[in-house]
């Protein structure tokens, strides 16, 4: 039988067969092997008696770290405008991460019923016209949750964004679920999730989705400078008609980007960020060589 772990504690695991949960162990080779299993992981499960076996692990087709999960489809990036404050620097980091573990990424502007509309409108309008899919919602009103919940369809996914935003809020109002939380730290403005290990919860729709936020902290894919520009779905169409082959988007002349830009095809918003990328990846590839 295949199935898909749900979560693993220790040398046991829980893994979704059909519509049965089964709890499972793992054959002694795999221990041998030292063979590591995450929550999302496919594997091959052997029944013998009254006891199940996980015999082999699947190839992955991605594997996150924050939160440990594997095959994710999608991430919810989750933001607010003012409480906490707007970071597009910090989404734009995210992005260029899932854009990196070729994962689909979705922006989730939460807090509706306290935010300004116009500027809700600004910040969504930033990223659908980078490409991405987005959604206005209100994990204390409802507003929106149809919609989101629409999206976890036959995917697994997993939260994003930073603290206070309302992803666990977000969670548990469309499964009906309490996350444990912890308290509020009023000095670092930081929540701390005391969920000790990451579990997949179902949702309508056979979907999964994790139980714990993740990205917490973000470091910008290890990339070439040259290559920052193709992380960017808005910026790629035009890229690959840039006059000079390794074209950085700067101030180079017959730069296709830029003329985009100009034109209003690329949020300028976004470009400010690459340009602030750009400058690390630059930083970077300078101490390496070194």
């Amino acid at each position: 039988m295949i199935g898909r772990v749900l979560s693993v504690h220790s040398s046991e695991c829980k893994v979704a067969v059909g519509e049965e949960v089964v709890s499972c162990s793992f054959r002694g080779r795999l221990r041998l092997e030292d063979a590591q299993i995450y929550a999302g992981d496919m594997v091959h499960v052997f029944r013998s008696a009254d006891s199940y076996l996980i015999e082999r692990v699947n190839q992955r087709k991605n594997l996150l770290v924050r939160p440990p999960v594997a095959n994710v489809d999608q991430a919810i990036v989750v933001t607010a405008i003012t409480q906490p404050p707007l970071d597009l620097a910090y989404i734009d980091r995210i992005l260029i991460q899932l854009e990196y573990e070729e994962i689909e990424g979705i922006l989730c502007i939460n807090k509706q019923d306290l935010e300004d509309q116009n500027e809700i409108d600004r910040v969504k309008r930033i990223y659908s016209d980078a490409g991405y899919k987005c959604v206005v919602t209100s994990a204390a009103t409802g507003y929106g949750l149809d919609e989101l919940a629409d999206l976890f369809r036959g995917k697994v996914t997993v939260f994003a964004g930073q603290s206070g935003v309302g992803k666990s809020k977000l969670i548990s109002a469309l499964l009906g679920v309490e996350l444990l939380t912890g308290e509020l730290s009023q000095a670092l403005r930081r929540g701390r999730h005391t969920t000790r290990w990451v579990s997949l919860l179902r949702t309508p729709g056979d979907g999964y989705v994790a139980d714990t936020p993740g990205f917490s902290r973000i470091d910008l894919v290890d990339v070439e400078p040259h290559e920052l520009s193709f992380l960017y779905p808005e910026f790629r169409e035009h890229a690959v008609l840039c006059h000079f082959p390794r074209c950085l988007h700067k101030t180079e002349r017959r730069c296709a980007v830029l003329e985009a830009l100009d034109r209003g095809e690329i949020p300028r918003e976004r470009h400010d960020n690459y340009l602030m990328f750009l400058e690390e990846l630059i930083e970077r590839a300078k101490r390496k060589y070194e």
